[in-house]
């Protein structure tokens, strides 16, 4: 069985080519995959059915709106129980926020996020709340973003904010 999978070599065409190899096989019982700077995202993601923990942190504007067009358009609905999303220092807003909601608001098991280093104000930490009216989150991490007193509000007004444990926010 396979428990992890990396992909974060800062050559472009190895990742190509970790990435090739990697989706002719599935991998079915990969139960964290951290994928920095990999082009194929949704492609590898369609292949995961037992996924917890997905890991796409500290890309620093490789993502951005390219990445979250390859997580979406994935070959299949994606059928895994994730538990945690690391979508930290992406420079993505609430532009990009408002594309992922529905992806953040299908998983029922999410119960940790983490959007710090982002480009998120107080309009994305009004997003955020949907998705905890909808998702009991337990962790969330918003630190280094724009977000005020006011987002934070919104935050902590949401239906499941009760569930949180951990709330990390600082500018």
């Amino acid at each position: 069985k396979l428990f992890g999978i990396t992909c974060n070599d800062e050559n472009g065409s190895k990742i190509d080519d970790i990435i090739n190899s990697a989706t002719k096989i599935k991998f079915p019982h990969a139960l964290h995959l951290n994928l920095d700077k990999c082009r194929e995202i949704g492609l590898v993601l369609s292949r995961c059915k037992m996924l917890q923990e997905l890991c796409l942190n500290g890309n620093r504007g490789c993502l951005g709106e390219e990445m979250l067009v390859a997580l979406f358009l994935a070959e299949g609905p994606y059928n895994f129980p994730l538990k945690s999303l690391d979508l930290g220092n992406n420079q993505f807003g609430t532009r990009e926020l408002t594309m992922i909601l529905p992806f953040l608001k299908s998983w029922e098991a999410l119960n940790s996020l983490s959007v710090e280093g982002n480009c998120i104000n107080n309009r994305g930490a009004q997003l955020l709340a949907e998705v905890l009216d909808t998702v009991r989150i337990r962790r969330l991490s918003l630190n280094r973003n724009q977000i005020s007193k006011e987002g934070l509000s919104c935050i902590l007004s949401s239906q499941n904010a009760r569930y949180l444990t951990s709330l990390m926010i600082s500018n």
